[in-house]
């Protein structure tokens, strides 16, 4: 007997001293997650009452976990592209100027295109939030080639503009289908590109040929050649997680390094890294589709270690600063940068934080460290972990 009570005694002080230490470890997690906000509301420029809160949303960025999961974003990340506003809400804005901008059926120029039908009715419902009317009826959104459909309330579209995937009306009242949608309108990403952005597909030559690899397997604008020759992933868009794809993350980064190289003479002594060449021309172009001019010569760029070289119209840095190695002009045509020796001369990727680089698998906040930060932010995903362990 007196031998069961001393277990008792030495199981019970066991059970104070890990209630403890799991006290100190949750308030620790606590202490640095609200450091980082990753508990508070995240920001938003407006604050709009439209963006309804959801309850399986750990990051409070106007997505459930689930649908995180499904579009591949990081479930405890609110802002993974670091704007200031959620990426949920940011989504969804995306997403309602997509099919504001599709044609109708009618207007489509060929058949493999996106298209949309509204189908109204007689009758206006409300927004419970604003009480702006509209119509009860709903957009059927088709895209053929993938032979899917999705139908959006006119209501719903208009929670969308104002940043949220559900929606409340008096006739009308739920939460979008957001991974079909996002599937039909081609749409992963909650940045807004612009029309330097120009598709692989697009025609390299004045006679309208198309490029010799237009595959992009995970849309991030590389084609998967390039992505092979690189050495970059070629199933996953979004390699560092910022909610930008890595062809237009790249473009803009490899624009960004040409700028800041030194100008030096051909085979200058000088060189003790890479540099570049100016051969401006007497003479202007002006960019198709924004209509800045920039000179109508190039850089090369030189790499005196291996002695490799590329030549890079200054059109095309236009475009790449743009996020685009495509690019359009009236004296150099429709063409694209040589991807992968670009990469290589310049030293791009990363071997960490950038598309194509790796992450040790403890860094788990992506940041290049291991450290107590990513303790928390293994204490947060254990602490919300619900599901029931497998026998």
């Amino acid at each position: 007997m007196r031998r069961l009570r001393r277990t008792q005694r030495r199981h019970a002080k066991a059970n104070r001293r890990l209630r403890r230490h799991v006290v100190a470890a949750g308030a620790a997690t606590a202490l640095s997650l609200a450091a980082h906000g990753a508990w508070a509301d995240p920001p938003t420029a407006t604050a709009d009452k439209h963006q309804i809160a959801l309850e399986a949303d750990a990051d409070g960025d106007r997505l459930t976990d689930r649908e995180e999961s499904a579009l591949g974003y990081c479930p405890f990340n609110s802002d993974q592209n670091e704007n200031g506003a959620p990426d949920g809400a940011e989504l969804a804005i995306r997403c309602a100027q997509a099919v504001a901008a599709l044609p109708l059926k009618a207007d489509v120029t060929h058949s493999e295109q996106t298209y949309k039908e509204e189908w109204l009715t007689f009758g206006l419902e409300t927004c419970d939030v604003c009480g702006q009317t509209v119509n009860m009826g709903f957009v059927r959104i088709v895209n053929p080639p993938l032979g899917l459909t999705v139908e959006v309330p006119i209501i719903a579209i208009h929670y969308m503009e104002h940043g949220s995937f559900s929606h409340a009306g008096d006739v009308h009242r739920g939460r979008v289908e957001i991974a079909k949608l996002n599937r039909v309108l081609g749409i992963r990403f909650p940045h807004e590109p612009n029309a330097h952005q120009l598709p692989l597909d697009y025609a390299t030559a004045a006679s309208g040929q198309l490029a010799p690899d237009a595959n992009d397997l995970d849309g991030d604008l590389l084609a998967d050649s390039e992505e092979l020759a690189a050495g970059l992933n070629l199933y996953y868009a979004d390699q560092d997680e910022n909610l930008v794809p890595d062809g237009v993350q790249l473009a803009q980064r490899c624009a960004e390094i040409i700028d800041q190289l030194p100008v030096l003479e051909p085979n200058s002594p000088e060189a003790k890294s890479v540099y570049k060449v100016n051969y401006m021309l007497r003479g202007m172009e002006w960019c198709e589709l924004c209509g800045e001019s920039v000179n109508m010569g190039y850089w090369q760029i030189v790499d005196p270690d291996s002695g490799a070289s590329i030549d890079v119209p200054e059109i095309a840095r236009h475009f790449m600063q743009h996020g685009s190695f495509s690019y359009l002009s009236g004296v150099h045509g429709a063409n694209r940068t040589d991807v992968a020796a670009l990469l290589e001369i310049l030293g791009l990727p990363a071997a960490c934080g950038g598309p194509g680089g790796w992450h040790h698998p403890a860094d788990l906040n992506r940041d290049c460290k291991v450290d107590i930060e990513d303790f928390a932010a293994f204490a947060e995903l254990w602490m919300n972990a619900t599901e029931a362990d497998e026998k």
